[in-house]
């Protein structure tokens, strides 16, 4: 897919309206400034130049959506982050947990030609380590959010959201506790005191705090 060519600033921002989108969250300003650990003025005149380039729309509201234009760029870009995380963990062996931060400067540097090639290279992965789905595919239908599991079941894991992928401490967590795509965990546990989820796995136990399990996402194992 050719797309026009945009600054590394204006891709990161499609980039991350692409995922606040996809998760269903409103995007505004202020979610982006937080998002991107960006001045609200900054924000505010880049949003402009997008909006003149046709790439986003604002309501009234302030609430901003992606252009077809503007979610096509975003797809693009999207492709390419998950590609490269799958090349940085699965070929390169880089730490799971390290790979996002790594894509991020990967992601902006890839040709149409590169990302064509790498794809036939990596057997034209859908998902990246993370179990994002590639743009165009979709997790499993049965997925729920961790924290919408009942205690007594046993899920697996589909996939990290990726609100969660910025921090690298809280993924290293997540991978010393064998929270990963794949993985099987019976939830023991629903604290509203502690506001903590108790799981167990065959690596152990753990116990992870809501805000945090209500981005992580699963499908129950029968």
């Amino acid at each position: 897919m050719k797309v026009a060519a945009h600054s590394q600033v204006i891709e990161e921002y499609l980039l991350a309206l692409y995922k606040i989108n996809r998760s269903n969250e409103k995007a505004k300003a202020v979610t982006l400034s937080t998002r991107l650990q960006t001045s609200p003025p900054t924000v505010h005149a880049t949003i402009s130049r997008m909006q003149r380039d046709g790439l986003v729309i604002v309501d009234k509201s302030k609430v901003m959506t992606l252009t077809k234009k503007g979610k096509k760029v975003a797809e693009d870009i999207a492709y390419r982050h998950n590609l490269s995380e799958y090349f940085l963990c699965n070929t390169l062996g880089i730490p799971w947990y390290e790979v996002h931060q790594h894509a991020h400067l990967l992601e902006h540097a890839m040709t149409p030609v590169v990302v064509k090639k790498l794809a036939e290279f990596l057997g034209e992965p859908e998902f990246c380590p993370h179990g994002t789905p590639m743009p165009g595919k979709e997790l499993p239908e049965n997925t729920i959010a961790l924290m919408e599991s009942k205690p007594g079941t046993t899920v697996e894991i589909a996939m990290i959201g990726e609100a969660l992928e910025d921090s690298i401490d809280l993924m290293k967590i997540l991978h010393d506790h064998y929270i990963m795509p794949g993985n099987i965990h019976k939830v023991v546990e629903k604290t509203n005191v502690l506001r903590s989820i108790s799981l167990e796995s065959e690596k152990g136990s753990t116990s992870l705090p809501f805000h945090v399990a209500e981005k992580i996402f699963v499908f129950e194992v029968r």
